[in-house]
């Protein structure tokens, strides 16, 4: 009989847990949690901090985006001074020769459009009412003229021979599509005229 109790309290001291073990277990657990939760926090900081550069640098790009709009892969437009309004006048008086002025009907809401060149390249000039209506009555037709063959040119530039080279790139300054013989550049050099002469009569 005394046998019997012993056996059976030694088995009920098996079955129970080790009181020395669970302090161990407990702060194990403890600890794990805490790991888990700085690791969290920190995630979450470095997405907000992510997201607040983001933003900087969005904001960053559509301040520089009012002043100028540029094709940066093949260099075929440009657009800004988006506060001008020009009229031929302007042109004709920093140095760009007029050949002739051209029909307007086929290119919608314009209100004058003129082939001429200045420093030896053809550029051809489109006016509209504002800056806004160039953008959304003037750029598609001059997106169509620089993919057209030579001889196959579309809207008011009906006037060419085999000396006039195609038109290459297009800018819009202000209320003006100009339309640039072989690159880019040969707009921006009358662009940069104009710029310097506002600057001058200042």
């Amino acid at each position: 009989m005394k046998h019997l109790s012993g056996t059976s309290a030694l088995t009920t001291r098996k079955n129970l847990p080790d009181s020395s073990v669970l302090p161990i277990r407990y702060h194990a657990f403890t600890y794990t949690v805490f790991i888990l939760i700085l690791i969290l926090t920190t995630v979450s900081t470095g997405g907000c901090n992510s997201v607040d550069e983001q933003e900087g640098v969005t904001s960053n790009a559509s301040v520089k985006s009012t002043s100028e709009l540029r094709d940066q892969i093949d260099g075929k437009w440009l657009i800004n001074r988006s506060d001008r309004n020009y009229s031929v006048e302007d042109f004709l008086a920093i140095g760009w020769k007029k050949s002739k002025q051209l029909e307007t009907e086929a290119l919608p809401n314009s209100i004058d459009a003129w082939y001429g060149f200045y420093m030896q390249k053809d550029i051809e000039l489109r006016f509209y009412d504002s800056h806004e209506a160039a953008l959304a009555h003037g750029v598609p037709p001059a997106q169509e003229t620089i993919k057209k063959d030579a001889g196959a040119r579309i809207g008011a530039a009906t006037v060419w021979t085999v000396n006039i080279a195609l038109y290459g790139a297009y800018a819009v300054a202000g209320n003006v599509v100009m339309m640039c013989e072989l690159e880019l550049a040969s707009c921006e050099t009358l662009i940069n005229a104009l710029i310097a002469a506002k600057s001058n009569s200042t």
